[in-house]
């Protein structure tokens, strides 16, 4: 088993530019001035109902950039899971654009470590066409998990091999408080799943926001469309669990009639220990536990028709 330490000892950056010719064009990932980008092709899986690309498919392709550069700097799940650490996701913030890309459009996702400090990491992003229209912005934050112990791990060890551009950020990082106060409209179940985990074994981070986006109605997604979008992921969930969505219209406080403000809160349910057990009181077995798992904060203007309608013809 090797040591945490002398395996950072070991370690070397190598900055790489790879180019990968293709019938459509050239795919590729380089690295400037410690940003890294690489080039994505959509598919029918990022799009939603409305050909426009989905919130969940920027998620995904940020961690995806983000998990390559890490992987330049030797500093990817596959490389510190050795020394029993795990990159974990803790945070999620993205303002998007009305513009918009279309399936099989290729995208270019930058990314870039802006601050760093003993426990948590922040990354930026910038998804842009290749036009150079840009879609999406934003940034995470990341910590080290150890696995054994299941708690949060230092930063110090490896924070010299990760570059940092504070001049280049898109926001103070300042965390975001949620209003408690609002009104619930609805509430939405879901049972956890096989296709709903990842290789850790534990609920994927992007299936909280795809549960949370089926609570917005057709109408009202035909209408609005997303503006800005935060996540906080609270607790890990498992093949089995039942997750309850509620979704919580905000008030509007300084915003625009026309601006709409929603929290999404899943809580994690599990089965109610059984009152025939010779081990759990029946005073403690008279309820399932609950617990919040995750919340989605989102953010809704008016839709821009004349951007709207422009879905439905192809660029040249």
């Amino acid at each position: 088993m090797l040591n945490f330490a002398s395996y950072i000892c070991k370690c070397q950056i190598f900055l790489v530019t790879l180019h990968v010719k293709t019938l459509k064009g050239t795919l590729y990932s380089m690295i400037t001035h410690n940003q890294y980008t690489h080039r994505y092709s959509l598919t029918a899986a990022d799009m939603d109902t409305r050909y426009r690309m989905a919130p969940n498919a920027v998620l995904l392709y940020y961690q995806d950039c983000w998990a390559r550069f890490m992987s330049c700097l030797h500093l990817a799940a596959f490389d510190i899971v050795k020394m029993q650490r795990l990159w974990v996701i803790t945070e999620f913030n993205a303002c998007f654009e009305q513009q918009t890309a279309l399936w099989s459009d290729d995208i270019d996702v930058t990314v870039w470590n802006s601050e760093i400090s003993t426990l948590r990491l922040y990354a930026e992003f910038r998804v842009r066409r290749t036009d150079g229209i840009e879609i999406a912005h934003g940034y995470g934050c990341w910590t080290l998990l150890d696995t054994e112990s299941h708690r949060l791990a230092p930063l110090t060890p490896i924070q010299q091999l990760i570059p940092i551009l504070p001049e280049v950020t898109s926001d103070n990082h300042r965390k975001r408080r949620f209003p408690t106060d609002g009104t619930t409209l609805q509430q939405l179940e879901h049972r956890v799943n096989p296709i709903n985990l990842d290789f850790n074994g534990h609920v994927n981070n992007r299936t909280y926001l795809s549960i949370a986006m089926q609570s917005a109605d057709e109408p009202f997604m035909d209408a609005y469309a997303i503006r800005c979008l935060t996540i906080h992921w609270l607790k890990e969930t498992f093949l089995g669990d039942t997750l309850l969505c509620r979704l919580t219209l905000l008030p509007n406080n300084d915003s625009p009639d026309s601006v709409y403000h929603y929290l999404h809160t899943i809580t994690r349910h599990t089965a109610a220990p059984s009152t025939e057990s010779t081990t759990v009181p029946a005073a403690e077995a008279t309820a399932p536990a609950t617990e919040i798992a995750a919340q989605v904060y989102s953010e809704w203007v008016p839709r821009k028709q004349n951007i709207d309608a422009s879905l439905h013809v192809k660029r040249e």
